[in-house]
């Protein structure tokens, strides 16, 4: 037997900790699309900082004699990715289960019980659980981050 209030703080903390882990990807990103540096700062102290990770792209242009030339820019790599990232929409839980009122506290009890009659059927604990993942807009700040490295990549090209 469990207490109501165990079991759906239980399953809360369970829903949170799935949560987390799909945070802990999105930040994850950071690792994929960009490099952690350290620097001095003026006082001596060092300041991290991340730079985004690129890549040279060589594409042709015309120069000014209007002949083929190859020039190159430098891209940081999320803007050539689409991006997403996952949170979870919901989450419901389906059980079947044996209520009894025990100290002023609602008890649930899950389990398995033979019925005892010949003809009558055993309870069983029946349970489904379904997680709803989403995918998540892009956050603003990351988004306007985005169209920075955008409008750079741009500028570099003629």
């Amino acid at each position: 037997m469990i207490s109501l209030k165990s079991f759906i703080a239980a399953i809360q903390e369970a829903i949170i900790q799935a949560g987390d882990s799909l945070m802990d990807k999105n930040i994850g990103l950071l690792d994929r699309y960009f490099t952690e540096k350290t620097e001095k700062t003026k006082d001596g102290t060092e300041q991290k900082s991340r730079a985004p990770r690129t890549v040279t792209l060589e594409y042709p242009a015309l120069d000014e004699k209007l002949e083929t030339v190859i020039r190159k820019v430098e891209v940081p790599l999320i803007t050539l990715v689409p991006l997403t990232t996952a949170r979870i929409e919901k989450a419901t839980l389906t059980a079947d289960f044996e209520m009894e009122l025990a100290d002023g506290q609602v008890q649930l009890d899950f389990s398995s019980k033979p019925s005892g009659g010949l003809f009558r059927k055993s309870k069983s604990t029946i349970g489904r659980l379904e997680i709803t993942i989403t995918p998540q807009d892009t956050p603003e700040g990351l988004s306007a981050v985005i169209e920075a490295y955008e409008r750079a990549v741009k500028a570099q090209i003629p």
